[in-house]
Formats: structure tokens, sequence, C-alpha cells
């Protein structure tokens, strides 16, 4: 493991441990406190999801840590802890101004007690915890404000471990995905493509004379190129495709429930849009850039590996055939 992949790990690591000690502070804090009076709730918004004893609403917040590590699948776990823990009518959250999570009455002419939770990747993120008719006693509200205090702990600790896991498997340069998790990607849906009978087809993608880019403008023009083709793949792929860099110059795409002529005319769109942007490698000089395409989809009993030299062999017959335009795995058994 390098010296970078070790202090992440590290990293991680120390986050993961902050988020137990947090959640058994949580713990501690509310055993011996009994089970918030029962009463009615009327939830305006959603069916309420409360919890009779606030463990069991902790237990959760655990489970989605788990499970995602995700500060916006986190929310409305720590929204509903701290509303049963402190007995409030209803509470919501608020990331960036927008309205993320709520539970049990909120709005009316209540006064709220506001809380700040820190920042999410959306911005300041803010609790409003709707007191009950004779509102909240002194004790309550300093059991509110520690526990916001500890949840705030709890979402830094996700967003660092959801940022060490992204540089786990994201490439720098351009923010696709590495060449690891693109053939993880990829084995997946090869099964999930079996399973339910699914075309599945993969691109992969080579810039053109790209050495000249580097020998004429250097590594940073390169980056220049390398990053905004990353750009022009993702403005051309739908949200449950894959998109990863798999070589210095080398990009592939995973099209699931796409065939080869679908996936074709997909390349053939970036191809085209490639050749028609301008790429500015400094303030004063831009460059037009090419890539050649190879296109070949999921046949029976192909395996990962065969899928990806099938469209390698497309990609080179792409090369050998000048170069700048789109080859598929059929033409090439064909020929």
């Amino acid at each position: 493991m390098t010296l970078v992949g070790t202090v992440r790990w590290t990293f991680l690591a120390l986050a993961v441990a902050a988020t137990v000690a947090t959640l058994l502070l949580l713990a501690w804090s509310l055993r011996g406190r009994g089970t918030p009076s029962e009463r009615p709730r009327s939830d305006r918004r959603r069916p309420s999801t409360a919890h009779g004893d606030p463990r069991e609403a902790l237990a959760l917040v655990g489970d989605a840590l788990a499970a995602t590590h995700n500060p916006r699948v986190l929310l409305p776990v720590i929204l509903e802890v701290i509303t049963e823990a402190t007995g409030a009518l209803g509470g919501q959250i608020f990331a960036g101004g927008e309205e993320v999570a709520w539970i049990g009455e909120v709005g009316g002419d209540r006064k709220p007690l506001l809380l700040g939770l820190g920042f999410t990747a959306e911005g300041e993120t803010t609790l409003l915890l709707f007191p009950p008719g004779d509102g909240f006693v002194k004790e309550t509200r300093t059991l509110a404000e520690w526990l916001a205090s500890q949840a705030s702990v709890a979402l830094d600790n996700a967003h660092l471990h959801d940022i060490v896991q992204r540089q786990a498997i994201t490439d720098d340069l351009t923010g696709l995905v590495n060449r690891r998790r693109f053939l993880e990607a990829l084995d997946a849906e090869i099964e999930r493509a079996r399973q339910f009978g699914a075309p599945l087809t993969i691109v992969l993608a080579d810039l053109d004379n790209f050495k000249q880019v580097n020998d004429e403008f250097g590594h940073h023009g390169g980056d220049v190129v390398l990053r905004a083709f990353a750009d022009l793949i993702r403005s051309h792929v739908r949200d449950v495709d894959v998109s990863g860099r798999i070589g210095g110059e080398e990009f592939a795409i995973l099209l699931p429930e796409t065939d080869r002529a679908g996936a074709a005319r997909v390349a053939e769109r970036m191809r085209r849009s490639l050749n028609a942007v301008a790429i500015a490698i400094t303030d004063d000089h831009s460059i037009h850039a090419a890539s050649s395409f190879g296109v070949a989809e999921l046949v029976p009993d192909q395996s990962g590996d065969d899928l990806l030299r099938a469209a390698d062999a497309a990609l080179y017959r792409a090369k050998d055939a000048g170069k700048n335009r789109v080859v598929t795995a059929s033409e090439l058994a064909g020929a």
C-alpha cells in the first residue's frame, strides 16, 4: 500500500472509531432516562416512524452508518433519535436551506428549538425541534443541545468516511471511477444481466495521438484534455451507466440495458461531440481532440475479461482503420 493509501485508511479507521465512541456516548446518555411519555402524534408530513424506546432509534443510526456512511441518509435517523429522546412533538432538518427530513407535528405557532448539526455537502445543517404544550424544560434543552453536538460528530465522521471511500474508487484527475471499481461494477452488472436476461454492452475509448499533446503542451496540457474528455463522457451517459478511466488515456463505459447498436450510437455521439469542441489548453491556445471507440456486447458464457478483450480488439481495429471512428465487435467478427 502506498503512503497516501496508508494515510487515507488511517483517517478512515480514526473516523470509524470516533463514530463508535459517539454512538456509545449517545446510548449512555439515553440509558436510564426511560421511555419518553407516550402521546398521540399527528404527523402532517409522513406516517410516524417513532419508536417507544429511543435506544431502538439509536440502533438505526448504527445500521445506517454500516450501510452507507452517507450523511444524507443519516439525517432522518438522527432526527428520530433526538425527537424521541427529548419528547418533542416533531422536528425538521434543513441542509443548505432545504428541508431534507421531518417527523411528527411540525410548523404551527409553537416556537421551535434551533440546533446546529454542522455542515453537510448541501451546506449548513440545522434541526428544528417543536416542543410539547408545556415547552422544553431546561434539562431537556441541555440534552437536546448535547445530542445535537454528538450527532454533528457522527455526521462529520460519515462525511470523512465518504471522502475516503470516493478516493479509494475514483480517479483523482478525472473524477470517474478507477480501474478497480470499474472491474467490480463490470462483474456485478454481468451477474445482473444474466439474472434478468438483459443486454449489457461495454465501450472502450482511447484518445488519438495523445502523446503528441503531452509532447507539445506537457503533462498539464494532457491533463486538461483528459479532464475535458471525462466531462464529455459524463454529459452523454445515464445515471445507471458506469464510466471509468482504466488507463493513461483509455476510458471505459458500461451500459446496462443497452444492446450493441445502442451503445454504438452513444459512442458515435461522443466521437462527434469531441471533434466539435475546442479544448482550451492555455488562455491563448485551444486544440481539437479525437478518440477511437470499441464496442462489445455481452454474449452467453462470456466473462468480464472476455468482454473487455472483445471491446479492446474492436478498439484496436478502429485505430488500425485510421482512428477517430467507432468499431463494434460484430463488425470485427464479420471482417
